[in-house]
C-alpha cells in the first residue's frame, strides 16, 4: 500500500531544502522566488489548489528546480494521480539522489507499481549515505525476502543484530528465513541464541523443543523441556507439553504422571484442560480403558483444582455417568447447578442419573425445581411424573403428564409420554382412556414391547378385545420373549378358555423367573386347576400367599376353588 508522508515531517525539512536549493541554484529571479515561497505558504497552510499553480509557475521559470517537482509529486499524490507524481519523484530524485526525502517518496513510489528491484537500488544508495540506519537495513532485507534473495536479507538482519544486540524480533525473522530454505539446523541456532542471551526466558528453550519435536527429534527436544523445568517448575503449560513428548515416545505411564501434575496447578486455565482432555479420546496408541481410567482421573482433579468452577464438575459428571457411576455423577451435576443453575442441559443429566439410581425423592424434587425453571422443556415433566408413579401418586402423575404434553418437540419422547400416562390413566380406574392412550402409543412405535405387554394383560383382566389383546401379547413375546411377556400371552390364552396353551406358556414364564413371582404362581394354580388339578393349584396359590399376595381373591380361591365364571 502505497505510503503517504504526514504533512508535519516536511515543514521544516523543505523550508530548508528549498532554500538550500536556492542558494545552490543562483537561478530564481525575484519574481521566480516570491511564486516559490508563495506556494510553500499554501502548501504548509493545505492550500493544495493555490500552491499548485503557484509551483507550476515555479518550473516554467526553472524546469530543473528539482524542490518544486517534489512538491507537486506529492500534491499528485494527495490527488491519488499516481503516474504524474511518479514521473515528478524520478525526476526529482535524478536531480539530487542524495536527498533521503525523494529517495523515500520514489521508493514508496516503486513498490506501488511493483518495481522491486528498483526500491532495491533506491535503498542500496541511501545506505552509503547512512550505512548504520536500521530502518533503512531492514526495509531492504524485506525486499530481499520478497525476490527470495534470502542470503542478502539475511546478511543485513546479522547487520542489525550486531547494531543493535539479539532480540526476539530478528531472531524469529531469521528463524523463519532459515526455515523456508530448509536450512533446520540454523533455525534452530537462532533460538539457541536468543535463548542463551535470555537465559531466564523458558518460551525460547520450550519452542526449541517444539521444533525438534515436530521434526520427529523427540530426544533432541527433551534436554530444553527440561530447561524449561528448570527455569520455572511451576510453569502451566510445560506438564502438558511433557505429557505430550512422553505420549509420542510411547511412554505412557511417564505421560499420565505429567498430565496428572498440569491439572493439579491451578495456573493452567480450565479450558485448556479440557481441550486436552477431549483430545485424549482420539490417541491410537493408549488403549481405550487405560484412557477411560485415566480421564477420570483427571476429571476428578479438574473438580477439585477448580471447585468454584461449573464446567470442571460438569465435565467430571459426565464422565462419571459414561462409566455408570450415576450416584456420583448426580451429586457432580448438583454442585454444577448450585454454581451456575442456568445451563438446562445439566438439569436433564442431573434427572437421568436420579433416574439411573432409582433416587425417586430427590427425581422429583429436582425435576420440579427444572419444571419451575424451564417450564417448556418436556423433559422434567416426564421425570416428574417417573418418580411420582413410583411414589403411587397416580392423580398427579396424570395431572404432570398432561400439562408438560404440549411442550414435546419429538415422536420419541411423546412415545413415553402416552406410555406413563396409559399406565396412570388404568391404574386411576379410567380404563378406556388408558386404551384410547396406548393406541395413540403404538401408532408412534409399534413394537414398544412395555405397552404391548400392559395392554394386553389389561384386556385379558377385563375380559374384553381378546383377540386385540392376543395379537399384541404374541408381538411382544416376538420382540422380547422374557417371562413377564410370556405370562401375560399365557392369561390371554387363559381367558380365551385355552388352558393347555396357558399352560404352555405360563410354565415357560416360570422356568425363566427365576424368583418366580407372585402374579405368575397365582396363574399356574388358576390354569392347573381349570385343567382339572385342584390339587397342584392350591400349590401354586400357597407358594403365591409365601411371595406375598394376599388379596381376598386368592383367600376364596383357597377355601373354595374357582367358580365358573
Amino acid at each position: 500500500m502505497l505510503q503517504i508522508f504526514k504533512k508535519s515531517i516536511f515543514i521544516l525539512a523543505f523550508a530548508l531544502l528549498g532554500f538550500n536549493s536556492l542558494a545552490q541554484s543562483g537561478g530564481l529571479n525575484n519574481k521566480t522566488l516570491s511564486l516559490y515561497l508563495d506556494a510553500e505558504n499554501a502548501f504548509m497552510a493545505e492550500d493544495y489548489s493555490a500552491a499548485f499553480p503557484l509551483y507550476q509557475e515555479v518550473l516554467k521559470a526553472d524546469p530543473e528546480f528539482d524542490p518544486a517537482m517534489f512538491q507537486l509529486a506529492r500534491i499528485y499524490l494527495m490527488q491519488n494521480q499516481l503516474e504524474p507524481a511518479y514521473q515528478l519523484a524520478k525526476k526529482a530524485y535524478e536531480l539530487d539522489p542524495k536527498n533521503k526525502w525523494y529517495a523515500l517518496l520514489l521508493i514508496d513510489m516503486h513498490k506501488h507499481f511493483n518495481k522491486v528491484e528498483e526500491s532495491i537500488e533506491v535503498y542500496k544508495n541511501l545506505l552509503v549515505l547512512d550505512p548504520t540506519n536500521s530502518d533503512y537495513l531492514s526495509d531492504l532485507a524485506m525486499l530481499y525476502t520478497l525476490t527470495q534473495n534470502t542470503q542478502e536479507a539475511l546478511a543485513l538482519y546479522n547487520q542489525i543484530e550486531k547494531q543493535e544486540g539479539i532480540g526476539e524480533r530478528i531472531s524469529f525473522i531469521k528463524r523463519d528465513l532459515y526455515l523456508n530454505s530448509d536450512q533446520f539446523d540454523s533455525a534452530v541456532l537462532e533460538l539457541v541464541k536468543l535463548a542463551d542471551a535470555n537465559p531466564q526466558n523458558a518460551q525460547y528453550y520450550s519452542m526449541i523443543a517444539e521444533m525438534y519435536m515436530n521434526k520427529g527429534e523427540k530426544e533432541k527436544a527433551f534436554p530444553y523441556y527440561q530447561k524449561v523445568l528448570d527455569i520455572n517448575p511451576n510453569d502451566p503449560y510445560i506438564r502438558i507439553t511433557l505429557a505430550d513428548y512422553y505420549q509420542q515416545k510411547g511412554e505412557v505411564d511417564a505421560a499420565f504422571a505429567n498430565l496428572q501434575q498440569g491439572y493439579t496447578n491451578p495456573n493452567l486455565d480450565l479450558d485448556t484442560k479440557i481441550q486436552v482432555m477431549m483430545g485424549l479420546f482420539e490417541i491410537k496408541n493408549i488403549p481405550s480403558e487405560r484412557i477411560r481410567s485415566e480421564s477420570l482421573k483427571l476429571g476428578k482433579t479438574l473438580a477439585v483444582v477448580h471447585a468454584d468452577k461449573p464446567g470442571a464438575h460438569a465435565i467430571y459428571a459426565d464422565l462419571l455417568y459414561r462409566d455408570s457411576l450415576y450416584l456420583e455423577a448426580a451429586q457432580e451435576y448438583t454442585k454444577v447447578i448450585k454454581l451456575d443453575s442456568s445451563r438446562y442441559v445439566v438439569w436433564e443429566q442431573l434427572l437421568f442419573s436420579l433416574n439411573n439410581r432409582t433416587q425417586t425423592k430427590e427425581m422429583v424434587n429436582i425435576s420440579r425445581r427444572a419444571m419451575n425453571l424451564f417450564p417448556k422443556e418436556a423433559v422434567p415433566y416426564l421425570f416428574n411424573a417417573v418418580g411420582l408413579f413410583l411414589q403411587d401418586s397416580i392423580k398427579q402423575v396424570i395431572k404432570t403428564l398432561e400439562t408438560g404434553m404440549p411442550f414435546v418437540q419429538n415422536a420419541k419422547l411423546m412415545e413415553q409420554f402416552y406410555m406413563y400416562l396409559g399406565d396412570a390413566y388404568y391404574q386411576n380406574n379410567q380404563s378406556e382412556k388408558a386404551f384410547e392412550t396406548y393406541d395413540k402409543c403404538l401408532e408412534i412405535n409399534p413394537s414398544n414391547t412395555f405397552v404391548l405387554n400392559n395392554y394386553a394383560y389389561y384386556l385379558a383382566l377385563k375380559k374384553t378385545r381378546l383377540d386385540k389383546a392376543k395379537t399384541m401379547a404374541f408381538t411382544a413375546i416376538s420382540l422380547d420373549p422374557g417371562a413377564t411377556n410370556l405370562d401375560t400371552y399365557g392369561w390371554v390364552f387363559y381367558q380365551l378358555g385355552d388352558y393347555q396353551e396357558a399352560y404352555n406358556y405360563i410354565e415357560k414364564a416360570l422356568s425363566l423367573d427365576k424368583e418366580q413371582s407372585a402374579a405368575v404362581l397365582d396363574h399356574m394354580g388358576d390354569v392347573y386347576f381349570r385343567l382339572g388339578n385342584p390339587k397342584k393349584a392350591q400349590n401354586y396359590w400357597k407358594k403365591a400367599k409365601k411371595k406375598g399376595l394376599d388379596t381376598p381373591e386368592l383367600k376364596l380361591k383357597m377355601a373354595n376353588g374357582l367358580q365358573n365364571d
